[in-house]
């Protein structure tokens, strides 16, 4: 990915600002109880109340209004009392979504990077096909995170792992273009034009007036209306350029976007396509 490295270094120096100052605290609301979890960033912490790990939430109106919930899960293996320290400590990024129900649930999780941080941030990316799948219970303010079993004795973990209890901390949220590049994977392959379990490998842009750029066929189908920041993924089989899709950074619009210029709505905030 071209440019995720500026972007990784950007967000683990929003994430520092975020770890070692208190968020502006808000009452989450959820929809029906407990799902879908509110939007928002929820926070996990070592028993000294240093931040260690996070997840963002976002909640979109997927097909049939039922609701989609992206996330974003940082963890730090970091259990002391300073907030250097926790900065400084490995850590995994990973995006994907979360599957809801009535009590229970779990989060499926594909793109992300690690970053071992000894002596200085060294990201680099999970390898292809990566997938994590962790349990997941809800309340109005707390998401819990507990690892999936294999057997009776092993469990599926990422290192550092996931697991714990991530507490609401505000309405603030980081989306990432690993969030994006997952969201786009959700959608029907049919209209995505990937193969499912076929991986690809992509490079990421961040367009913050979509109005100017210049992929044919993109205005006349975009709204009068509509979000002007927008992720851009290149998706490449080997060095073939397959898909571009252009991701609202509030995930409420894709576009796709085939390599002779022919471009497509396939997702909307209403589940529509075009």
């Amino acid at each position: 990915m071209n440019r995720i490295w500026k972007l990784l270094v950007c967000t683990s120096l929003f994430m520092t600002m975020i770890f070692s100052s208190g968020l502006v605290n808000a009452e989450p609301k959820a929809i029906d109880g407990k799902w879908p979890p509110a939007s928002g960033v929820y926070v996990r912490k070592t028993t000294s109340g240093i931040p260690n790990g996070r997840i963002d939430v976002i909640v979109v109106n997927g097909f049939y209004n039922n609701p989609a919930v992206l996330v974003g899960v940082e963890s730090r293996n970091y259990e002391g009392n300073s907030y250097e320290g926790s900065d400084m400590a490995p850590r995994i990024y990973i995006a994907g979504h979360m599957d809801v129900g009535l009590n229970y649930g779990e989060v499926v999780l594909t793109h992300g990077y690690t970053d071992k941080r000894n002596p200085k941030p060294d990201p680099k990316i999970l390898p292809p096909m990566t997938y994590v799948i962790y349990n997941a219970t809800v309340d109005d303010k707390k998401i819990t995170l507990t690892p999936q079993m294999f057997d009776a004795t092993r469990a599926m973990r990422t290192d550092p792992d996931l697991a714990g209890t991530y507490v609401f901390e505000g309405v603030h949220t980081s989306p990432s273009a690993f969030m994006a590049i997952a969201w786009v994977r959700q959608q029907n392959p049919k209209l995505t034009g990937l193969q499912p379990g076929r991986d690809y490998r992509y490079e990421d842009d961040y367009i913050t007036d979509v109005r100017k750029i210049s992929y044919p066929g993109i205005q006349a189908i975009r709204p009068p209306i509509a979000p002007k920041d927008y992720y851009e993924l290149k998706a490449y089989d080997g060095n073939k350029l397959v898909q571009t899709f252009l991701v609202s950074q509030d995930f409420n619009q894709i576009y796709r976007i085939k390599p002779n210029g022919e471009a497509m709505l396939i997702f909307n905030n209403q589940g529509g396509v075009g």
